[in-house]
């Protein structure tokens, strides 16, 4: 953009010069018209215009300084057509003259104007710096045009005044404007610099003069015509790079920054008074009086400038000693702690508070940081500081003791001082709510009776072994009576006898072995080893609960009985339901004994189809779960499941037709097969339905997710926010890192992420941290035993508050009783889902269900219900 704004000036500058080349010879000292003078005028003209225009633009309290300078363009050109045309010879001391320094005036005028904008600007020295440019910038005019111009006879007396007006402008005008620009605002400084050099380029257009007026000649007067064009070409420039600044930005920034144009002015200034009087004395120039008596002025404010500087120097140190003082009182007052490290992470310094927090004696105050700390974390520590240089700079932790030897933990965070290889550390305590986190943590993954882990860490756990080779077996087991002890002995003696089982289940297993209790008195046992170890486990199992239990001064026999299934990677909710469907065949048994899972659907679909073929036969369908809207029992959604109907094995749902794509490698065909179809089905249904898709645990492929998405919702027409894509928790835990940046690519084109089965893992907001949730799906099976509608009710109302900060909203599913269905409705839930509702629907049963005059899949209530709500949103 600036390239093309200054080829038009470079133009204009260019046809400037080359006119005057044309009329410089054509226009004779004494002869009208002068055809130089007239095209200066046009220019002049030109130069105005363009400083109108370009300040109209500007803010009211920006363009003053530039009208000035547009303004005393206007007054030149009045100034070169009056003497162009002889109503006033320029050089003999005419109106034309007077016009002429009257228009020079403008860029010291602009330049006040920009300089007082200027806060913090130290005035006095620049008044210094002015006058010592002025007066050495005379010394050098009056020795070199001045002295031969004054001497006897060489002019005639009354062209005396205009040699000196013309003689002294140069000195009085770089020096004023170099002075004052010296020190400008950043938004301006480069307007600044420009106008230094126009006034430069007036400066020899008046030395110039001044000498063309002592010695008439034609090449004086083209050089003097070519600077004036230069100058007002300049002087549009100027103007039109103070107009590119943005908005108020020239009067918003006032901080003070240097020019270098001016610095430069101000050190050949100086330079040229010693040069010039060498040079004199060459060459055997006359050197006048006032030139010395300028010459000792100068000498006098140089001293004077040296004396504020010394003065100067003496109080930035006082204020830099006073603020060392004053940082060192605040560093040493801090509770927390401050620590610089050079770069082999020696302490170089350490407030009180850190050298406290990191427990240093007295007589070692630059020991090494790392031998403060556990010896494991000392490798880590310093990956973590050195790696961190030119990065950002996480929070460290540390674990050390202190000077009373009681363990600390120390959150750490830091920079690098630039050029210095040195790091400041800021230390905090946090040992306290480091505690507080390790027990909330351990609070939401243990059971409270019996402080064994939960459900919650037994699927983490399950989770976070999938990729292991090492084969696991789950156990899932129950007491057999135990309902009876509840009612003969109570509910205390029942939570005693849960404790006990406890006890003897984690003295059977291996250290490595999960106990964990489901709730009520289902436990579960997670062991590593080959179904042959299993068995034996659960064997081991039986016989010790088969013990009588002794409860204060009552005996107990309860029994227990077993199912046992193998864990396959990638399936903790599949293993899960397997070994609960086991239990059930053996208290079908007759209790007291185990049963294994054997009826593996999986692995004989896996052993005699292909996943691919299946596919491409039309054996892989989509089954629609319907999801109503809270309020009104409309059809909002629909919760696409793939499954595969086996011509030999019958209808297997999805989790087996995963795991059966996942023993022959057919995963991603399947993911690709599934929001395809899922997008297509739902667009050709309705053109508002919203449709919800599960990714499966282990098995999501990330990198090719976004574009499947893109692919197909542009295949099918839908619109982005139709599309939910739903992840558990063991999604995100067994899935590849490059999920979590896939979800955030695929949520950025609109579609929607929800989290299903919340409320049995992780916190929501450790989820929101990572994933822009807008659903959670809640099984409404986890969240009490039996038929105990109420404390359901009192959990999902929690998560529904809880959701509902965040914006985030909340579907129940699994609803299994009407009563349940209609006391959830009545409590608000956004949308529901579930076996009262249609579920197992085809594409064609969904339309017959649309078709449906009513719209409502579940009857609206009959009591008052609470306020509308949005549209259900999955």
């Amino acid at each position: 953009m600036n390239q093309v704004r200054r080829a038009p000036l470079t133009l204009v500058l260019l046809g400037a010069l080359v006119a005057l080349g044309i009329t410089v010879p054509a226009s004779p000292h004494g002869a009208v018209p002068q055809w130089d003078n007239l095209v200066l005028a046009v220019l002049g003209g030109w130069a105005a215009w363009r400083c109108a225009r370009l300040t109209r633009g500007m803010d009211v309290r920006d363009r003053l300084p530039w009208q000035v300078l547009g303004a005393s363009s206007l007054l030149f050109a009045c100034a070169s057509l009056v003497t162009g045309l002889g109503v006033g010879a320029l050089g003999r001391l005419g109106f034309g003259d007077l016009l002429v320094l009257t228009a020079a005036l403008g860029p010291t005028v602009s330049a006040a104007l920009i300089g007082g904008r200027v806060r913090r600007t130290r005035w006095p020295i620049l008044v210094i710096d002015g006058v010592l440019v002025t007066v050495a910038l005379v010394i050098v005019a009056d020795v070199l045009v001045l002295a031969p111009a004054l001497t006897p006879g060489a002019i005639e007396p009354d062209l005396l005044p205009l040699v000196l007006a013309y003689g002294i402008y140069p000195a009085v005008a770089v020096g004023v404007v170099g002075a004052l620009c010296t020190v400008s605002t950043a938004a301006v400084r480069r307007p600044a610099t420009a106008m230094i050099l126009m006034t430069g380029l007036l400066g020899l257009a008046s030395a110039l003069l001044a000498v063309h007026i002592v010695q008439p000649s034609t090449p004086w007067a083209a050089a003097a015509d070519a600077a004036i064009a230069g100058a007002l070409v300049v002087g549009v420039h100027a103007v039109q790079l103070a107009s590119a600044v943005p908005g108020r930005s020239s009067a918003a920034d006032s901080t003070p920054t240097v020019n270098s144009a001016g610095l430069v002015i101000d050190v050949l200034a100086l330079i040229g008074v010693p040069v010039t009087l060498v040079t004199a004395l060459l060459l055997d120039l006359r050197v006048p009086d006032g030139a010395l008596a300028c010459t000792a002025v100068v000498v006098l404010l140089l001293l004077l400038r040296l004396f504020m500087r010394i003065r100067d120097s003496d109080r930035i140190e006082e204020d830099l000693l006073r603020s060392e003082d004053d940082f060192r009182g605040l560093v040493e007052a801090s509770s927390d702690g401050v620590a610089i490290v050079d770069a082999e992470l020696r302490l170089e310094f350490t407030s009180p508070a850190a050298r406290t927090l990191l427990g240093i004696v007295q007589a070692d105050l630059h020991p090494l940081l790392l031998d403060l700390l556990h010896e494991e974390d000392r490798a880590r520590v310093r990956r973590e500081l050195t790696a961190a240089a030119g990065g950002g700079t996480p929070s460290v932790h540390l674990r050390l003791r202190d000077a009373e030897g009681e363990p600390r933990e120390l959150e750490v965070t830091h920079h690098e001082r630039p050029g210095s290889g040195r790091r400041v550390l800021h230390l905090r305590d946090v040992t306290t709510r480091r505690r507080r986190e390790r027990e909330l943590e351990r609070m939401a993954f243990t059971d409270h009776l019996t402080r064994l882990p939960n459900r919650a860490l037994l699927f983490q756990e399950m989770a976070a072994g999938s990729a292991t080779a090492d084969q696991r077996c789950l156990l899932v087991l129950d007491l057999d009576g135990f309902k009876a002890v509840n009612d003969s002995a109570g509910h205390e003696a029942g939570d005693l006898l849960l404790v006990e089982v406890a006890r003897r289940l984690q003295g059977l297993l291996r250290a490595d072995d999960l106990v964990a209790r489901l709730g009520g008195d289902e436990f579960a046992v997670l062991l590593t080893g080959s179904e042959d170890a299993a068995v034996e486990a659960a064997q081991r199992v039986l016989d010790a609960l088969a013990r009588p239990c002794r409860i204060g001064n009552r005996t107990f026999t309860v029994g227990a009985s077993v199912g046992l299934c193998r864990v396959h990677p990638g399936g903790g909710q599949l293993a899960f339901r397997q070994a609960d469907a086991a239990l059930g065949a053996a208290k079908r048994a007759g209790k007291g004994c185990w049963r294994m899972h054997t009826d593996d659907r999986v692995a004989q679909a896996a052993a005699s189809s292909s996943v691919a073929t299946a596919l491409a036969d039309g054996e892989v369908q989509l089954r629609f779960d319907t999801i109503a809207n809270g309020d009104t029992g409309i059809l909002a959604a629909l919760h696409a499941q793939p499954v595969w109907v086996h011509p030999e094995l019958g209808a297997l749902p999805a989790a087996e037709l995963w795991a059966a794509a996942e023993r022959q490698g057919c995963t991603a065909p399947l993911q690709q097969w599934l929001i395809t179809r899922a997008c297509a089905d739902v667009a050709a249904l309705d053109d508002q339905l919203l449709v919800a898709v599960d990714l499966p645990a282990g098995l999501v492929h990330a990198d090719e997710l976004p574009g499947e998405v893109a692919i197909a919702l542009t295949g099918a027409g839908l619109a982005p926010p139709r599309l939910t894509l739903f992840v558990t928790e063991e999604v995100l835990q067994t899935s590849s890192a490059a999920l979590t940046p896939a979800l955030h690519a695929v949520h950025r084109t609109g579609v929607r992420l929800g989290l299903d089965d919340y409320g049995m893992g992780s916190t929501l907001w450790s989820q929101l941290a990572r994933l822009p949730l807008e659903v959670v799906m809640v099984d409404v099976r986890n969240l009490s035993s039996g038929d105990n509608h109420d404390r359901t009710l009192e959990l999902l109302g929690a998560i529904g508050r809880s959701a509902r900060d965040f914006e985030v909203s909340t579907v129940a599913k699994e609803i299994t009783s009407p009563e349940l269905l209609h006391e959830l409705r009545v409590q608000g839930v956004v949308a529901v889902s579930g076996p009262v509702l249609p579920t197992g629907l085809t594409a064609a049963e969904v339309a017959a269900l649309l078709r449906r005059p009513e719209g409502a899949v579940v009857a609206p209530l009959s009591t008052p219900a609470p306020p509308p709500r949005a549209r259900a949103g999955v």
